[in-house]
């Protein structure tokens, strides 16, 4: 399959009031994309993100006890950031020009926030954001195309690639993660991309798609693009594979096909699937998550309210726990065999897991309904849930000497929180790398220069 470029458009600064529609954008030249993207150089940066990015660094930031979790109130149109060790929790928010902020995902280095806008109908754009982390200034970009949406980062290269739910087509926007460049955007096989994936060593990324017509022969495939050719070269499975998870060695990635109840586990380095997972009928599988050690991979089964555990040896389902209805997503405690599981649905709670035993051992009430994504801080202290059908957000703390999960505080911040990602205070270095990171003090910067301040109280 030919590449097919449909936009090269220049990162772009607006005002904080801005006319929320896109211009149209016409066919250009294929970029070239080695003067655009490039290989880290020297020590590489810091990944502590989103469950799509690896290495996930947890270990390297862990002595960075105080930092701030950005979190998007989709329903207001706003964000809200949190310090759990502040006074009043350190509660302030960042005003946005887009309906809807969905997502945050943050950049190597732990310096910039990318932010994605759901629009879906409600006042139609094509924006995105990126926040500095040291003044909380959010500058926007525009990718052509509606509603950018998932994203994920190359651990090789200087790239942030991210889906869309323009429902005419699906396309991949590739971003410039130093100069915040918009590069190019990709056009894929299916509609409304996804879950994103790259291969460990960053030249393949493996794309989701949750448009899904199969009366019009739109099967929902999970498309391999070759990034370095920005060229899709192979589409898997059928069923609308939208959510994707690749296991920490990087040997296998699983994408869940919700319509055709499987989930797909595809061989990364020969990028063919492998095997077709059997899941209850009508279970409608969603997100993915890896224990640490590979073992075990577990599913949100949305439909039953149930946590599926996948036996990743062998390739099939080995246990289906109750969890809470729409259960949707797992966040495992950077060094304890505990995890956190969502549920997205009317209840209003999450399920702690004991993965060590792979049981539920206990149920945490939350300030609202709809528990959907969630964020530990490196050194595992504080966690925060979203409550997508309520106001709030629900603040957790690992208790060390008892090892249990615990409840803290309901934090009213708005209603319909979506996404949420943990950032640390550091100064006097632009970004954090494998090589400073150890030295550089965990103190937030007064001015976009990285001058070092003193820490909230």
């Amino acid at each position: 399959m030919n590449k097919h470029i449909i936009s090269l458009m220049k990162y772009l600064v607006v005002p904080s009031l801005i006319l929320a529609a896109c211009q149209p954008v016409e066919d250009t030249a294929v970029p070239d994309s080695t003067t655009t993207i490039t290989d880290f150089e020297g020590s590489p940066p810091v990944f502590y993100t989103d469950s799509w990015t690896w290495p996930n660094q947890a270990d390297l930031l862990s002595h960075m006890s105080r930092g701030k979790f950005y979190i998007p109130v989709q329903a207001e149109g706003k964000i809200a950031v949190i310090d759990p060790d502040a006074e009043d929790y350190g509660l302030h928010f960042i005003s946005v020009a887009y309906v809807q902020p969905h997502h945050p995902w943050m950049a190597p280095g732990m310096r910039h926030v990318f932010i994605n806008f759901q629009s879906e109908g409600k006042g139609d754009h094509d924006a995105y954001g990126w926040i500095d982390t040291w003044t909380d200034k959010i500058t926007y970009g525009q990718t052509g195309i509606n509603d950018p949406f998932h994203g994920a980062f190359s651990p090789t290269q200087t790239l942030l690639l991210n889906g869309d739910l323009d429902k005419k087509g699906g396309h991949v926007h590739l971003h410039n993660t130093t100069t915040l460049e918009l590069v190019a955007s990709i056009e894929t096989t299916g509609q409304r991309s996804r879950d994103i994936t790259f291969s460990h060593d960053g030249q393949y990324a493996f794309i989701g798609h949750q448009g899904y017509d199969p009366d019009n022969g739109l099967l929902g495939s999970v498309d391999v693009l070759d990034v370095s050719a920005q060229e899709i070269v192979k589409s898997l499975g059928e069923g609308r594979c939208r959510s994707g998870k690749m296991s920490n060695d990087g040997s296998v990635v699983l994408y869940s096909c919700d319509k055709a109840n499987v989930i797909i586990a595809i061989d990364v380095e020969k990028q063919e699937v492998i095997k077709e997972i059997e899941l209850p009928e009508g279970s409608g599988p969603f997100n993915i998550a890896f224990r640490p050690d590979d073992k075990y991979a577990y599913v949100g089964l949305k439909k039953i309210g149930k946590l599926g555990i996948i036996d990743i040896g062998a390739l099939e389902l080995v246990e289906a726990l109750e969890s809470g209805t729409d259960t949707n997503s797992t966040y495992f405690h950077p060094t304890a065999s505990l995890a956190v599981v969502t549920n997205d649905g009317a209840d209003s709670h999450v399920s702690i897991l004991d993965s060590a035993q792979n049981k539920i051992i206990d149920k945490i009430e939350t300030g609202g309904k709809s528990t959907h994504n969630g964020h530990w801080t490196p050194d595992g202290h504080w966690f925060i849930v979203t409550n997508r059908g309520g106001d709030t957000v629900t603040l957790l703390e690992y208790v060390e000497e008892s090892g249990t999960i615990e409840w803290v505080d309901d934090i009213v911040v708005g209603f319909g929180t979506n996404g949420v990602l943990w950032a640390p205070y550091f100064c006097g270095e632009q970004i954090l790398t494998v090589d400073n990171v150890k030295n550089t003090q965990n103190l937030p910067s007064t001015d976009s220069d990285g001058k070092c301040g003193d820490l909230p109280s």
